[in-house]
């Protein structure tokens, strides 16, 4: 029997396949397709128009050839929102199962509610401070689910699902002509009114979107200065002015802005601020999990919320690149002794430990593609791989330490980040490379006893009397990164 499963969502925007093998309890993406179909546009008396109906039939085609090597008994169709409301649904569910081969389900908004919230709940860690809510705002109804971090509830405390979603909110407001500034005004007063049931949410409650409007927001937020990691209030007010002002024809696109999304992204800035409205949110972060990803582990419990997602991402990680564990141990425990002696260094340590902990364990990474330049292999393959537990700023930050472990101190990289965080990241990599350096050896013999003194952008090292005699490629390499470290302003001695 194939390993591999997939889950195919024709969603009333875009359709997505997903396939994946199973992997130490859980899966592993092996592929991901997504075809623009709006299936939903041009949905008129009730039911499906026949061109969105052949784009749907086009897309699947391409899509079976994919699915051809996925036991039909381990692949899952379902159909959203377009599907839901579609009087003629049965002509397009018959033709979908000739040429998938399984049965299409057409599954409830309170259903995908709770599916999506699955999907999340399996690649997002639980922050402290209890509730969490996951939003999904889809072409045609947007889904909300939400609940504590309680695995044997197996699934959300509530779900709710409203009739506005990205694509209807552009067929009813933004047609050929329309004045930008009101379309926008008259999208996100429908929005407001499809959302009016829903009460605010509580403060404390952290707030997930996952869909590719949500995605598409928040890239364009960081693009134009708003924002970062997350979409907040104030930066998606400023992106609302800029829209309803003129200052940006959102069909010329907008910086940060994927093509294939411009003609429905008004609609989207639209109803996300609606949401942060009725909802009375602060911020909003995107991740990246979804509806097949739910349907994947629809059968299975709730992961431990006790348990970080991202320790068990680059343990897998580590399997499958064959890490030489030993030495990513040595070099991780040395690191966190560093760590912990230069205490002074960090304003959250909590944050900032486990992420050591992790580069260090996956420095050596690179050694799976070639021995020369590995620390830039590494690098490429941390950057690259599916980390959704981690956010992309991290993911990011995790491959620029792996990069910068060894050779030159990689300065001019850490200009991408400011303050505090840049001087805690160039700490962090300071501290591992000399790690690296202490385990020249490749040898739990030769792992020194080891006192840590940091003061102001000091650092001096207690190493055993003889231990550099003993160790000459160590001791020659000190001195070479003692002129690196130098270069981003920290102080390295030993005694």
């Amino acid at each position: 029997m194939s390993d591999l499963f997939a889950a195919l969502d024709l969603g009333s925007n875009s359709f997505h396949l997903l396939i994946a093998r199973r992997s130490d309890g859980g899966f592993e993406t092996v592929e991901r397709m997504k075809e623009k179909v709006q299936l939903l546009g041009g949905f008129s008396g009730g039911c499906l128009a026949p061109a969105a109906m052949r784009r749907g039939e086009a897309c699947l085609a391409r899509f079976a050839q994919r699915l051809a090597s996925v036991p039909r008994e381990q692949l899952r169709m379902v159909g959203t929102h377009a599907l839901r409301e579609a009087r003629n649904r049965g002509d397009f569910a018959a033709v979908a199962e000739r040429i998938i081969g399984v049965p299409l389900e057409v599954i409830s908004g309170e259903e995908e509610a709770r599916l999506v919230y699955l999907g999340v709940a399996h690649h997002a860690p639980w922050h402290p401070g209890g509730c969490r809510l996951v939003v999904d705002v889809g072409g045609g109804s947007t889904e909300l689910a939400w609940g504590e971090p309680d695995p044997a509830a197996g699934g959300p405390a509530g779900v709710a699902s409203c009739k506005v979603g990205c694509v209807s909110l552009t067929d009813r407001c933004f047609g050929a002509g329309a004045d930008q500034a009101q379309a926008f005004e008259a999208a996100r007063a429908v929005a407001l009114e499809a959302l009016a049931a829903l009460a605010p949410m509580d403060r404390a409650c952290t707030v997930i979107g996952t869909s590719g409007t949500v995605e598409s927001i928040q890239t364009v937020l960081a693009a134009n200065g708003w924002g970062s990691e997350t979409i907040t209030a104030e930066g998606l007010e400023a992106l609302r002015g800029a829209i309803v002002s003129g200052r940006w024809l959102v069909e010329a696109g907008l910086p940060g802005l994927a093509p294939d999304r411009v003609d429905i992204f008004p609609a989207g800035v639209a109803l996300v601020s609606a949401l942060f409205e009725t909802l009375e949110l602060d911020a909003m972060r995107f991740v990246d999990a979804s509806l097949q990803d739910g349907l994947l582990y629809r059968d299975e419990p709730l992961p431990d919320p006790r348990a970080d997602l991202r320790h068990q991402a680059v343990a897998r990680l580590k399997r499958r690149y064959g890490v030489d564990e030993a030495q990513a141990a040595r070099v991780r425990d040395t690191a966190l002794t560093l760590f912990d002696g230069a205490a002074s260094w960090w304003r959250d340590p909590q944050r900032w430990r486990p992420f050591l902990a992790w580069a260090a364990e996956l420095h050596q990474l690179g050694m799976a593609v070639a021995p020369r330049h590995y620390h830039r292999h590494g690098a490429y393959l941390v950057q690259s791989a599916d980390l959704r537990a981690f956010s992309r700023t991290e993911q990011n930050q995790l491959a620029l330490l792996v990069r910068g472990h060894r050779r030159s101190f990689p300065g001019l990289a850490f200009r991408a980040y400011e303050g505090a965080t840049r001087a805690e990241l160039e700490r962090l990599l300071a501290l591992l490379r000399i790690a690296v350096i202490l385990h020249r050896s490749h040898s739990d013999a030769h792992t020194p006893a080891l006192t840590v003194q940091a003061e102001g952008e000091a650092l001096t090292l207690g190493l055993p009397a003889g231990w550099l005699a003993g160790h000459p490629l160590s001791a020659r390499e000190l001195e070479v990164e003692r002129e690196q470290l130098a270069s981003a302003g920290i102080r390295l001695a030993w005694e």
